[in-house]
């Protein structure tokens, strides 16, 4: 375990910034919140702005690591505890299902590289760990001792209330798998006012959480569900094993598929009734969850991820011939070897971009007000077709877009992109500076506002375009109303300085 451990965190030492799509974002928003208003450059763009929001895990441990570490080996050190927590929630919860040591749960790192992880969602991966650990505590000592059971549960749901709902939920299908499973055991042996007893104590897990939930902005915000289309949610199937070459991502998933059901289908495995309650129920909200709703997004695809966690640590080897638990640990190692080899390498080019990007905004003075945005991507080679580059996942997902999030952590600037919503993130941008953000995520086309000398657009000092731009795009960009002059560029990003408005 420790091995394939080192194997998993080994990415981490490529690049300082990993190519996680949302993480610079909440980098930036962990750097603010470390300074606590010290540094009077941030205090005019951000405030801290505390309150109950069940979104917390990052912005509770981060900032005190930052003081002592240093922003970026802060930021990987919490990511690193992401990457295996997962996979020690795995290892602890087949533990406790199967009675004994296992190498057969050690399968999950296979799913640790997922469309979930690398679209930057920390916070709810390190739920998922989470909810297995605290799941395997309760499946551990809810039948001797129940009121320990009963406080670590408790204490469990509020913990992954702060980190994220989707593990919270988790976590309450994982108990009730192991309540059923007593029910069936113990069918006929017990009293209505038992199972009332019994039902009332386990509710205590919740009651913490739920009161939460109420007072927080999230419990109070309105939400209109989105759903994805069949192909769409079929797609979204494969978020367990997304990664950056399509073809490998769809043998990981056929792969494992074909191995759990031959060893299913021929005995040498099975899975207890708690954890194929678990599991039946995950697939069945997978299919029924939308897209998007209250500001989450990939909703869905985030049970699909939950049941890829959970289902090496329910399959529990029975009498597996020696020739096939060969075969099965060869491929494993072949497979696991060659995701995290395309891992490495997809991530070893990345810190190239990311060393072209710092040469650009380099020229950004402190203090500096800049519009980013970002040029479309060049068409190339379908990333279904092809080895993607850390900029686009294997489903077409770029990576890249919050990278300029590095203004306010290396240049202390301010950009309008800092995720900011009051139901997910304990951060707040003052006027004039909220009203410029809003107001530039409106616009169609903000370099024509920009450059068309529009007085609401009067606050920025600098343009970050992300992306090659040449041509008759940079001719008509130095040409506009408002005079913009290049200061630096090259394939990865342009940066321009804007001249003030003329006043009469």
């Amino acid at each position: 375990m420790a091995a394939l451990c080192l194997v998993l965190l080994a990415p981490l030492t490529v690049a300082d910034v990993p190519p996680l799509l949302d993480y610079p974002n909440h980098l930036a928003r962990l750097f603010v919140l470390a300074a606590d208003g010290s540094d009077p450059v941030l205090a005019r763009f951000f405030q801290p702005r505390w309150a109950v929001i069940p979104n917390l895990a990052l912005d509770l441990t981060v900032p005190p690591a930052i003081a002592w570490l240093g922003v970026h080996t802060a930021g990987r050190l919490a990511i690193g505890i992401v990457l295996l927590l997962p996979v020690a929630g795995a290892v602890a919860y087949h533990r406790v299902l199967s009675g004994r040591w296992s190498y057969w749960p050690f399968a999950a790192v296979l799913f640790v590289y997922n469309g979930a992880l690398l679209r930057g969602f920390l916070n709810f991966s390190a739920a998922t760990g989470l909810a297995l650990l605290f799941a395997a505590a309760w499946a551990v000592w809810r039948e001797r001792w129940p009121l320990l059971a009963i406080a670590i549960g408790a204490l469990g749901g509020a913990i992954l209330f702060f980190c994220h709902l989707m593990g919270l939920l988790f976590f309450v299908l994982l108990i009730a798998g192991h309540e059923l499973a007593w029910l069936w055991r113990a069918k006929g042996q017990f009293s209505p006012q038992i199972l009332g007893a019994r039902l009332a104590l386990n509710c205590q897990v919740l009651a913490l959480p739920a009161m939460l939930y109420m007072r927080s902005e999230l419990g109070q915000m309105p939400g209109e569900p989105v759903f994805r289309s069949l192909p769409e949610k079929l797609n979204a199937a494969l978020f367990p094993v997304v990664e950056y070459c399509w073809a490998l991502d769809v043998a990981t998933a056929v792969l494992c598929v074909a191995a759990a059901g031959l060893c299913l289908a021929r005995r040498w495995c099975a899975v207890p009734l708690a954890a194929g309650a678990a599991l039946g129920a995950l697939g069945l909200l997978f299919l029924a969850a939308p897209h998007a709703f209250k500001g989450t997004f990939d909703l869905d695809a985030r049970f699909i991820v939950m049941a890829a966690a959970l289902a090496p640590a329910a399959l529990i080897p029975v009498r597996v011939p020696r020739r096939v638990a060969a075969l099965l640990f060869v491929g494993f190692l072949v497979l696991f070897g060659a995701r995290m080899g395309v891992v490495l390498t997809v991530w070893s080019r990345w810190a190239g971009d990311l060393a072209a990007f710092r040469e650009v905004i380099a020229f950004v003075p402190e203090g500096a007000i800049a519009m980013t945005v970002r040029t479309p991507m060049t068409p190339g080679p379908s990333p279904k077709t092809w080895l993607a580059d850390a900029r686009t996942l294997s489903d077409g997902t770029a990576t890249d877009t919050h990278l300029p999030a590095l203004l306010t952590i290396e240049r202390r600037a301010w950009w309008p992109f800092l995720f900011d919503n009051p139901s997910q993130q304990p951060i707040a941008v003052p006027p004039p500076y909220n009203l410029l953000a809003e107001r530039t995520d409106a616009m169609s086309d903000p370099i024509g506002w920009l450059v068309g000398g529009a007085p609401d657009a009067a606050l920025y000092t600098h343009l970050l375009v992300l992306g090659e731009i040449s041509g008759p795009a940079l001719s008509g960009l130095l040409s506009g109303p408002r005079k913009l002059t290049r200061v630096a560029g090259n394939g990865t990003a342009s940066l321009f300085a804007v001249a003030p408005l003329a006043t009469r």
